[in-house]
C-alpha cells in the first residue's frame, strides 16, 4: 500500500507487550509510508510517551493484554490524554471481545477504525492503517455526527407558533431494495427551521416537546407535511411509500388512531402507502392502549415498523405483541457487520426472523458497499444510509429518483419521459396484501 499522497506522513505510535510482534507492526508501518514517533511495551510507558510529543499521534495501534493494564483501562486513559484519536486494535483476544473495545473506543470519543487478531496478517493491518492514511494527519475530522444544538427552555407556546408559522419541516431518507438499488420508500425525518438559526434536527428539541406533553400536536403536524408532500410526487408522477415516526408517547392517546385515520383519508392518499415507525427500545406506558391504536391502524390499512430492532429491549416480546408489517435493523447491529465477525450472526437472526414473520427487513446505516454486500448475501429486503443517499428536502426527491433511473438504466433522452412517470410499486408479486397482515413493498 502506498500512502505517499504529497501530505505530510502520518505519525504513529505502537503499544504491545510482545516485542516480536511491536516490531513488525512497525515495519509495516514504515513500508507503508507512516512515521514511527515511538513504541512502548506496557501501557504506563505508551501513555508517558504520547504525553510527551508535542502534539497527539494520528494513531495508536494497540495491544489489550498489556504486563500493567488491560486494554479497558488504556483507552480510557487515552481518550482522556488525546481524545478523538484514532485507534487500531492488534491483539490476539478473541474477536468478540476486540469487537467490544472499538465500541467502548468509539464511546469514550476516540476513532475506532478497526481491530485484527494476532498473529496480524499485513493485508488486514495495512487496511486499518489505510483508514487513517486517508484521514490525512493531525486533526482528524470530527465524527460524521456532531453534538446536537439544544435549544433554550421551550414551552409549549413556542411549539404552537412554530406549527402555526409553518416553521417544521420534513426530509426524506431513500430506502431501496437490496438486490436491486430500486427505490422502495422514504423515511419522513423532522426537522425546526427556528428563525435565526439554522436547521435543526429532532435531537435537538423532540425531548422537550415530548416532556411537555405535545408530541400528538408535532405528529399530525407531521402528518399534514408528509401527506402534502406524498401529494406532489404522486402529481409528478412518483407514488412513494413513506414511513413516518410515531412516538411511545402518542401511543397511550385512544385517539390518535383515528386522528391519523382521517386525515389520510381527507388527502385521499391511500393508507398502504404509510407506514408508523414506532421505536423499539422505550418503554409503552399503557400496553390496552397501545396495542388498540396499533391493531386499528393495521386494520385500516396502514404498515408499522418496529424500528431500531436489536439497540434495546425485549424485541423478540415486542415482535409477538404488537402486529408489526416490517423490521428496521439499527445502525449499530449493522455498520461494518461485514469486518465484525460476531455480529454476523445476529444479523443472519433477525433478518431471518423477519422472513418468517412475513415482514419486511429494512437495514439502516448502510455506509459502505461491503455493509450492503453483507445484507444482499443474508437476504435483507431493503437499504436505508447514507450510500444509498442522505436526507433531503421533499422537492429533491423526484430529481433524485430519476437520477437514479438514468444510471442504472443508462436512459437516452428519448426514454427520460418514459421514466418520469414511472410509479414505485407497492408490493412485490406473490406476497400477502396489507389487511392480510404483511406490507411488503
Amino acid at each position: 500500500m502506498n500512502t505517499d499522497t504529497g501530505r505530510t506522513p502520518l505519525r504513529v505510535i505502537v503499544i504491545d507487550g510482545d516485542r516480536r510482534a511491536c516490531d513488525a507492526t512497525i515495519a509495516l508501518c514504515r513500508q507503508s509510508g507512516l512515521r514511527v514517533n515511538g513504541w512502548a511495551h506496557d501501557g504506563a510507558t505508551g501513555l508517558e510517551l504520547i504525553e510527551s510529543l508535542p502534539a497527539a499521534p494520528d494513531l495508536v495501534i494497540l495491544e489489550l493484554r498489556l504486563p500493567d493494564m488491560d486494554g479497558a483501562d488504556l483507552l480510557l486513559a487515552l481518550s482522556m490524554l488525546a481524545p478523538a484519536t484514532s485507534v487500531v486494535i492488534c491483539s490476539a483476544v478473541c474477536e468478540q471481545i476486540q469487537d467490544s473495545a472499538l465500541t467502548l473506543a468509539t464511546t469514550l470519543g476516540l476513532r475506532a477504525l478497526g481491530a485484527v487478531r494476532k498473529p496480524a496478517q499485513a493485508a488486514a493491518l495495512l487496511a486499518a492503517i489505510g483508514d487513517c492514511a486517508r484521514a490525512g494527519p493531525t486533526g482528524l475530522p470530527a465524527p460524521r455526527k456532531e453534538a446536537p444544538l439544544i435549544l433554550p427552555v421551550l414551552a409549549a407556546a413556542h411549539v404552537r407558533d412554530a406549527i402555526r408559522h409553518s416553521e417544521f419541516e420534513l426530509h426524506y431518507q431513500p430506502k431501496v431494495a437490496v438486490y436491486d438499488g430500486a427505490l422502495q420508500g422514504a423515511e419522513a425525518l423532522l426537522r425546526w427551521r427556528v428563525p435565526d438559526r439554522s436547521l435543526l434536527a429532532p435531537g435537538s428539541f423532540l425531548a422537550q416537546i415530548e416532556a411537555m406533553g405535545m408530541m400528538d400536536q408535532v405528529t399530525m403536524e407531521v402528518m399534514r407535511l408528509a401527506l402534502r408532500d406524498w401529494q406532489a410526487w404522486s402529481r409528478a408522477g412518483l407514488a412513494l411509500p413513506l414511513s413516518v415516526n410515531l412516538s411511545p408517547l402518542s401511543l397511550t392517546d385512544p385517539h390518535l388512531a383515528r386522528q391519523l385515520i382521517d386525515a389520510v383519508a381527507q388527502a385521499c392518499v391511500p393508507p398502504a402507502y404509510l407506514t408508523f415507525e414506532v421505536v423499539e427500545h422505550a418503554e409503552v406506558a399503557d400496553l390496552a392502549t397501545a396495542l388498540r391504536v396499533l391493531i386499528k391502524l393495521r386494520l385500516h390499512g396502514f404498515g408499522l415498523s418496529l424500528d431500531d430492532y436489536g439497540a434495546g429491549h425485549a424485541s423478540m416480546l415486542r415482535l409477538a405483541r404488537f402486529p408489526f408489517s416490517e423490521l428496521k435493523l439499527d445502525r449499530q447491529l449493522v455498520h461494518q457487520a461485514w469486518q465484525r465477525p460476531h455480529l454476523k450472526p445476529l444479523l443472519r437472526h433477525a433478518i431471518a426472523t423477519a422472513r418468517e414473520l412475513g415482514v419486511t427487513s429494512v437495514a439502516e446505516g448502510i455506509e459502505t458497499p461491503e455493509d450492503l454486500a453483507l445484507l444482499r448475501e443474508l437476504g435483507c429486503d431493503q437499504a436505508q444510509g447514507y450510500l444509498v443517499a442522505r436526507p433531503m428536502p421533499a422537492e429533491a426527491m423526484p430529481g433524485w429518483h430519476l437520477d437514479q433511473l438514468r444510471a442504472s438504466a443508462n436512459l437516452t433522452p428519448s426514454r427520460q419521459d418514459d421514466q418520469r412517470s414511472r410509479v414505485v410499486p407497492l408490493r412485490r408479486p406473490g406476497r400477502r396484501s396489507p389487511t392480510d397482515g404483511d406490507r411488503n413493498r
